[in-house]
């Protein structure tokens, strides 16, 4: 699988829901850079829920730009995300007629019709590059890694593999795939899949007989959003107090913060590539398909492109393509 290449170039793309347009904005800089598509650039590609899809649709047949993908998330977020009608309070909406919430947040129905229309009755084995998905199968409960080349999962259709990718709980109902199992999104235990991919190259390098190659990782956030809270403000505390506040971003947060350190510890300074912006509080919602907060979410990667990363970004498109030429 790598036999000829000196340098194996990993992808790895973070959950996040909407917020996709930021690593989507990233990669689309990236090809107009470097003249090539994501795929010509990189060995490996690996995802979590919205990084699943945007792994997928850039690696498919006939791959569109990422910059077409990017106006996806602009003009057509509201299909997968549609605004909410605002409703007249009160317990039974809040809680159901049984004391719990009343089903997820959105229909998958629409989601469904969009992967039906992008890509259609494709399997995952025609995947350009090798690729990594992760997911949660909840009958057995274990995580699970949908790798393009594995047996196992080569004639998986890819509207299959996008849905257990993005099947997140509270925002879309889990995706039953008969004779194999129930998935939920894989940013229960990979928001960041960086080390998975990391992992999943060595094993394939090994098992090839190919240890001493050299590898880089390029991982792209979907923005950390993370607030301080001091003790005074919440030791006393009630577990709905925890959800509505800093619980999910702790816990996605978290687990992309840790994935981060450990590949720092491991891999040599120019062989490691992490770009994650700080969002501000108002831009936290995965699921704000407005475009107004879309724009917003792309035009904080666009800054961020034009200071904080444009040492790296230039590092890295000179590995990329060596024909790159600084600007």
């Amino acid at each position: 699988m790598f036999e000829d290449r000196d340098v194996i170039r990993i992808l790895s793309i973070d959950g996040g829901g909407i917020r996709g347009i930021i690593p989507v904005t990233v990669l689309a800089e990236i090809e107009k850079r470097c003249g090539k598509q994501i795929y010509e650039l990189f060995d490996f590609i690996a995802g979590t829920s919205t990084g699943g899809l945007i792994t997928l649709f850039l690696n498919k047949n006939n791959p569109a730009p990422a910059e077409a993908l990017a106006e996806m998330y602009i003009h057509h977020g509201k299909d997968i995300f549609p605004p909410k009608k605002a409703e007249k309070f009160s317990l039974k909406n809040l809680f159901g007629t049984k004391g719990y919430p009343s089903g997820p947040k959105y229909k998958s129905g629409l989601i469904n019709l969009a992967l039906r229309y992008l890509v259609k009755n494709d399997t995952y084995d025609e995947m350009i590059k090798p690729c990594l998905i992760t997911s949660y199968e909840t009958e057995n409960n274990k995580p699970v890694f949908f790798t393009s080349y594995t047996d196992r999962y080569k004639k998986y259709l890819l509207r299959d593999i996008a849905r257990a990718a993005s099947a997140a709980p509270t925002y879309f109902e889990p995706l039953k795939i008969k004779h194999k199992g129930t998935f939920i999104d894989g940013g229960i235990h990979s928001t960041n899949p960086a080390m998975c991919a990391y992992i999943e190259v060595l094993k394939l390098l090994r098992r090839e007989g190919l240890e001493n190659k050299k590898i880089i990782v390029v991982s792209l956030g979907t923005g950390d959003c993370k607030l301080p809270y001091e003790y005074h403000e919440m030791h006393s505390w009630s577990p709905l107090q925890w959800i509505q506040g800093p619980l999910m971003p702790y816990f996605f947060g978290g687990n992309a913060s840790t994935v981060e350190y450990q590949l720092k510890q491991f891999l040599p300074e120019d062989c490691y590539y992490r770009f994650q912006p700080k969002l501000p509080k108002e831009l936290e919602p995965m699921d704000n398909a407005e475009e107004e907060n879309v724009l917003a979410l792309q035009h904080k990667a666009m800054d961020m492109i034009d200071t904080d990363w444009k040492e790296d970004l230039e590092k890295l498109c000179s590995l990329l393509a060596p024909e790159y030429i600084l600007r």
